[in-house]
Formats: structure tokens, sequence, C-alpha cells
């Protein structure tokens, strides 16, 4: 039998009703788990005794942590998960008055090979199915829930690079913002990409309202190949992207880049980064390198690190440096890896 979470909700009206069962029992399990967070059958009680048997074998993968940290201010928790298949994935929850915020992984491993990126150490070992990815917001909403708070917030930004893996991220999207599922607002998902053009503009035609993040930590090409060494598109590429998004979407678009010691933290590199952005509804997010063993690459300084904010601010890009949360634990950006020699001690 299939995992429930696996279906999209065609497919599982479908399912239902092969078991002999009428089209609004489908409903009634998906509105279980994504309203209520109920991925076990036997544990929907709206169900008639025998679909919950029929059903036994047909339950999600469950989403009990192989371990979870939490940061020593409390403010971040982060689980280690074991799929289906025994690959290790990593989900953040982030709280911060008001918000409750959930950084999801989109693939186990990542192919862009970042070289200041834990993650990327790993290289891809597969892509997330839809059903893996809403797992993980399932399992955060829960720990919300259960602090007597709620779940306000989604970010594609843990480990993988969601618009390479588009069609799974965009039905987890898709049923994040159903009414009958999620029911969050689109304006408080965000997606994190280093940039593949054409997913770009598709994200801007299937999710106008979604918020777009991307990753750039370069103004100059030669630099970025370096950092980002298999992103394929170029420097303008992703820009005239952006523009493309922007101007469907009328949204405002996050630049994130990471700061590097003697790498591309200059004032310099923050001239040419304004001068590259400039005509766009933009701000740009820093983020000091966060340290990760493997990664190259130091910390930059704080003076380097306010000096690029500045001369951006002076250039009238709107800049904020980012809040640092969960760093002890290694949930910080970059620090993300699914590390299997941990989880087996």
């Amino acid at each position: 039998m299939p995992d429930l979470l696996d279906l999209d909700r065609p497919a599982l009206l479908e399912f239902v009703e092969s078991l002999g069962q009428p089209s609004y029992r489908g409903k009634q399990i998906w509105r279980q788990m994504y309203q209520r967070g109920v991925i076990d059958p036997s544990a929907m009680t709206d169900l008639p005794a025998e679909l919950r048997g029929n059903l036994a074998d047909a339950g999600s993968t469950p989403t009990d942590p192989v371990e979870v940290q939490t940061s020593a201010d409390g403010s971040t928790s982060k689980a280690l998960l074991r799929l289906s298949d025994g690959e290790l994935i990593e989900t953040v929850l982030i709280r911060s008055k008001p918000r409750d915020t959930v950084c999801l992984s989109s693939q186990a491993g990542c192919a862009m090979g970042c070289v200041f990126c834990a993650t990327g150490l790993q290289g891809l070992r597969r892509q997330l199915t839809a059903g893996e990815i809403m797992r993980q917001a399932i399992l955060a909403r829960s720990w919300s829930r259960d602090e007597g708070r709620e779940l306000t917030h989604v970010v594609f930004m843990g480990m993988g690079e969601p618009l390479a893996n588009y069609a799974n991220v965009s039905e987890a999207i898709a049923r994040l913002t159903d009414p009958d599922g999620f029911a969050m607002s689109p304006r408080r998902i965000t997606v994190s990409t280093v940039g593949i053009p054409q997913n770009v503009r598709r994200l801007a035609n299937d999710h106008p309202h979604v918020n777009l993040a991307v990753s750039l930590h370069a103004p100059d090409p030669a630099l970025r190949r370096e950092l980002v060494p298999v992103a394929g598109a170029s420097v303008d590429e992703i820009l005239d992207a952006v523009r493309d998004h922007s101007r469907q979407t009328s949204g405002r678009v996050t630049f994130e880049y990471v700061l590097l010691r003697g790498v591309n933290d200059s004032r310099g590199h923050a001239r040419r980064l304004a001068n590259r952005i400039r005509g766009l509804r933009a701000h740009v997010n820093l983020i000091p390198l966060n340290p990760s063993p493997g990664v190259v690459g130091e910390r930059p300084s704080r003076r380097a690190t306010l000096g690029f904010q500045q001369t951006l601010q002076e250039s009238g890009v709107p800049t904020t440096i980012r809040v640092e949360q969960g760093r002890d634990i290694s949930a910080a950006c970059g620090q993300l890896r699914g590390d299997r020699i941990r989880s087996k001690k």
C-alpha cells in the first residue's frame, strides 16, 4: 500500500475509492493529516473501524526523530530524521516571538557544492518526496502546539536545493497553502535557491505569492563560480530571472550573502553587489560564515560585516545582518548535514 503522505489529494481520493469507500472519506483523511497532524490511520477516529483497519498498512512512516537537540537559549531545536530507506535529514524549528518558523529540507544532501556549506560536502543522495517534506512540517507544527504556540512560517532553507526538486517542493507548497490542508498564507512561505533560472520563473507562475530568496554570495561571475561551483547559471542569468520573477509577482526578493573573511567581504564587493541589483525591489540578508568541519573559509570580522552593511545601505539597498540562532547545535545556515556517524552513536 502507498504511504498516505506521498499521495496528492486526487490520488488519495482515488485510493480510498479503490477500497470501496466514498470519496469524502479521503477528504476526512486529508484533513486529519494536514489540519490535525494525525498520520496514523488507527488514530483517525472519525473513520469507520473497518477502514482504519484497511489503512493500517498505508500509514505514514513514523516521525519520531533519531535525535533532537535544543540550543542553550531554547530558541532553536533541530531534529535528525530517518527516512523509510534509512537516509537521514535535519529539520529545524526556530522560535522567535511572535513567530515559530520551520526550516525544511528538500533533498538528502545537496549537489550544488557551495564551499562554505556542510550539506554540500555530502553530495546529492536523493530527492525528498512531497510527503517527506510535509512530514517535517507536520512534526514542527506538533512541537509548536505542544508548547502552546503555533507554527507561523515555513522556509525552504534546510538541506538541499529546493528548485532542483521543483515538482515535489511545488506540491508541498500547494499542500501548505491548501485551505483544507495546512491553510498557511503563501506570504509566510519562503523558497531559498542558489538560482536555477527556469525554475525561478516557474515559481513565479505557479506560486506568485510565495517569497523568493536567492543565495548570491558574490557580485562577480568568477568569484561566484569558486563559491558555488556546481550552479550552472551565471550571475547575469540569475538576475535576469529574478527581474522576470519580480515583474510577474510585484514582490520583493531577498538576496542572501554569506560573508567569508578576505574573500567576498570588502566594501568593494558591497559596491559591486549594489550595482548588480540596482533597480530591483530587493533586500540583502548578510550571513557571517557559520563554521563547520570541512567547509572552506573563515568568519569575517564584525568590523568588516558592519562595513559591508553600511556600504550597501549608503547605496540605497536595505540590508540586515541575520540574527544567529542555533549555532551551538549546528543548526544555523550552512551547518545541516544529516550526520550518519552521530546517529549511530
